[in-house]
């Protein structure tokens, strides 16, 4: 059964691999990418490539709706800075306002564009303390002391937006240690 998807953060870790496989799974793939360069990578793994940002949400809902797809699948995220331990405070940061603004803007676009499905990516290592291994159902560790609380709070954050939110049918997928 092909499916129309929107892929956001589509020429990411997770996203570059991702396309071609839901395209050889036989979907129509738009892939979201902030950069031209990207662009071209992804239209070579055969995805339908569009420049967006997602703090920009009226170009993201127009991007959205554009692609009238039947699921928007979340994989946003930003590692640019990871391997400098010198900027490590500004790539969480990054990563927080992706997690939780970037979530937010991407859920309230899909919405007003009509797309009540969506897939999101989100981590699996802000578990509450307990037995492995664990489910994606298990409870993550609200009562994590500071600097691992702001984490915490950021992904709580997007997995409400994507689970509870009225009229949309969301999953999240808590990924480990991947890459």
């Amino acid at each position: 059964m092909s499916k129309r998807i929107f892929l956001a953060g589509a020429s990411g870790v997770i996203g570059r691999r991702l396309s071609p496989q839901l395209r050889a799974a036989g979907h129509h793939v738009t892939g979201m990418t902030r950069s031209a360069q990207s662009a071209g990578m992804l239209e070579g793994l055969g995805a339908d490539a569009v420049v967006g940002n997602v703090f920009d949400t009226e170009g993201l809902t127009a991007a959205i709706k554009a692609a009238r797809p039947e699921i928007v699948i979340h994989q946003l995220t930003d590692l640019a800075l990871l391997g400098d331990p010198a900027r490590y405070a500004e790539a969480s940061a990054r990563k927080a306002r992706i997690r939780e603004v970037g979530t937010r803007n991407l859920v309230r676009s899909s919405l007003v564009a009509g797309i009540g499905r969506m897939i999101a990516q989100s981590i699996a290592w802000v578990y509450a303390p307990g037995p492995t291994p664990r489910r994606e159902d298990d409870p993550l560790d609200r009562d994590a002391p500071p600097p691992r609380s702001t984490t915490v709070n950021v992904v709580i954050a997007l997995e409400e937006a994507v689970l509870r939110t009225p009229g949309l049918r969301g999953t999240v997928l808590r990924y480990g240690q991947l890459y």
